[in-house]
């Protein structure tokens, strides 16, 4: 390991010991069954990244309130005991090679399509969530309330079904983004205006999956920590929304963007290894809590610097992770010439998924779902 010893650390989180810094972020793929659930080609997909040495894979989205939460076209569910099963098939798989396991959380509110879900989708108020997409319809408090108790139950079950931690999303776009952002939300109620009121709905959830889950199990919050758009929240924003739902979470997950502003979100080729770090560096030093940090990190040297500097606290790979499922592995044994570098191209992976509604490819992988199998094909 040598020079990469930083990564290779193992960090405890509550009663949670994570075994290095590493960490698959969640990535959707479109590999569910069409009922929502865990399909065994997604377990198989997830295996590789533990093989390859991830120190903690955050699970993919999954819905917590059917349909109208629901975002993509085969997506993964926990708002019903069914799902259960299925998902502890996963994280027993995942834990036979001495990975952690987290899944995410998710309310897609106007990041829903209306043509899948057969409704209007809902949001904090009646503005779209992008330019030119869907007018929302504004939830009431009563549907609020629901929504945080829809949470909650799904937190439990991700207990019950083996995992070690909880993500809840928080950025992109996404519903309780929407409540977050000034440019999603207009309401006049206590859900609306000032810092505090936005960040109500985030807290209630916090609060209601802590309750859920007791003391011991760690939670994580994904953040878009500048949304990049005018009038949008900027880093300073949100560190000043953090300060009323942050207080639940254990780690903090620091993305960016919004999605009219995806070329931060899921990173443009041209934005340099690392790029985004000091948005996670300045949320760490205001609430002295684990980080993990994002944005186009392929290079070891550039991601053991990071975490060697204290500048966060894990690495998050999420198109590296497809591009190679083993690259930690790779990095800790020295063969850093075989690693397939994520040329930040989007096709395959954002691509396939978001535009064409197929399940992910890489350009640069020519099996995300074989692994090494490739190599021993003969010509």
């Amino acid at each position: 390991m040598g020079k990469f010893n930083s990564l290779f650390q193992p960090l405890e989180v509550r009663r949670c010991t994570i075994p290095n810094r590493i960490v698959m972020t969640p990535m959707g793929t479109n590999f569910a069954e069409n009922t929502g659930e865990m399909s065994f080609l997604h377990i198989d997909y997830y295996e590789q990244r533990a093989q390859g040495g991830a120190g903690l894979i955050i699970v993919e989205n999954a819905c917590v309130d059917y349909p109208a939460g629901s975002n993509g076209t085969t997506q993964l569910r926990l708002d019903l005991d069914s799902y259960i099963p299925r998902m502890f098939k996963l994280t027993e798989t995942i834990h036979k090679h001495d990975t952690k396991i987290a899944v995410q959380l998710n309310h897609a509110g106007a990041s829903a399509v209306a043509e899948r879900i057969n409704m209007q989708p809902v949001s904090a108020s009646d503005l779209p969530n992008k330019k030119g997409g869907a007018i929302p319809r504004p939830l009431t408090k009563d549907e609020i309330y629901s929504i945080v108790e829809n949470y909650a139950k799904a937190a439990k079950r991700a207990q019950i079904a083996g995992f070690d931690a909880v993500e809840i999303h928080c950025g992109h776009s996404y519903l309780i983004s929407q409540f977050l952002s000034p440019l999603t939300n207009n309401r006049t109620d206590e859900f609306g205006g000032s810092y505090e009121n936005r960040a109500r709905f985030a807290s209630l959830i916090l609060k209601a999956v802590r309750e859920a889950v007791g003391p011991f199990f760690p939670i994580l919050i994904r953040i878009s920590a500048d949304e990049f758009l005018p009038g949008g929240n900027t880093l300073e924003d949100t560190l000043q929304l953090l300060e009323y739902f942050q207080e639940e979470a254990d780690i903090i997950d620091v993305s960016c963007g919004l999605v009219d502003s995806i070329q931060y979100q899921i990173d443009a080729n041209y934005l340099k290894d690392g790029w985004r770090t000091y948005l996670a560096t300045a949320v760490k030093e205001k609430f002295n809590k684990p980080v993990i940090t994002v944005g186009n990190i392929r290079d070891p040297k550039v991601a053991n610097e990071i975490v060697e500097s204290e500048q966060a606290d894990f690495i998050g790979l999420g198109r590296q992770f497809v591009a190679d499922p083993q690259w930690p592995l790779k990095v800790k044994e020295g063969r850093l010439d075989e690693i397939r570098k994520c040329i930040s191209c989007n096709i395959g992976c954002s691509g396939h998924r978001i535009g064409l509604n197929r399940p992910i490819r890489c350009t640069i992988n020519p099996s995300v779902n074989e692994g090494e199998a490739y190599k021993n094909q003969k010509v």
